[in-house]
């Protein structure tokens, strides 16, 4: 067995990421954030756009940015991902000493992938067994089989190092035909742009798409839009 070692990834916790930057926004720059609250409906006009909530309040802005995942669906003309179910497992805490050198973020680029990292409190996460997706309710019913798999194919990596699954989770991620992600506009010119990590790579190209649209915004040329554009090429 072989591997390529490299030192260009790191791993974060997005969710933690993602809330400390926006308490960062709200204390310096007085950022306004209102949760639970669906858009119905999103009109361009002539000076930008308009937002219609689900209980009819009108938002007006001069850019919307979308940047919801797979749920951005209903605010395209027609589908552009697929749908994957993926499972993961997580071990109870093992001697550190056990842990692989340099806490490596391990991916085997098998089909179907498996991956591998470590926790702060020493515990092993271990993913992959992608199913296409159906329905949550049958996404669920495969989590029991998918942990054995999970597990068989840690030991056959690691026979040495006892791992006891203490919690298991599924969730559903998006997919599209060149494993690439979209953002900017369905058309030059408008005013909705998208940021839609597709692809399994969501926290890089979020980064990406953040550059991509605020040069869209401040009206600097993209070159990026060629490969992230909806209007690239496909097979």
């Amino acid at each position: 067995m072989a591997a390529l070692q490299n030192d260009t990834s790191a791993m974060m916790d997005a969710y933690k990421g993602a809330i400390n930057l926006l308490k960062y926004h709200q204390k310096k720059n007085d950022l306004k954030l209102f949760t639970h609250t669906k858009i119905e409906q999103i009109q361009e006009v002539k000076d930008g756009c308009e937002l219609i909530s689900e209980h009819n309040h009108l938002i007006k802005c001069k850019y919307v940015i979308i940047a919801t995942g797979f749920e951005a669906g209903q605010f395209l003309p027609k589908k552009v991902m697929s749908l994957l179910s993926t499972y993961a497992i997580i071990s109870q805490p093992i001697d550190k000493k056990m842990i692989w050198p340099h806490r490596s973020l391990i991916w085997e680029t098998a089909e179907p992938y498996l991956y591998m990292r470590t926790t702060l409190d020493n515990r092993l996460i271990v993913g992959g067994e992608d199913e296409e997706f159906y329905d949550p309710i049958k996404r669920d019913d495969l989590l029991r089989n998918k942990i054995k798999n999970l597990e068989r194919k840690f030991k056959n990596l690691y026979p040495d190092i006892e791992f006891i699954t203490e919690m298991a989770w599924c969730g559903t991620f998006s997919s599209t035909e060149d494993g690439l992600p979209y953002m900017g506009p369905w058309k030059k010119g408008e005013k909705k742009l998208f940021a839609l990590g597709y692809g399994g790579n969501g926290i890089t190209f979020s980064m990406v798409a953040a550059q991509v649209l605020r040069n869209i915004i401040l009206g600097k040329n993209e070159p990026r839009l060629e490969t992230f554009g909806f209007d690239r090429p496909q097979k």
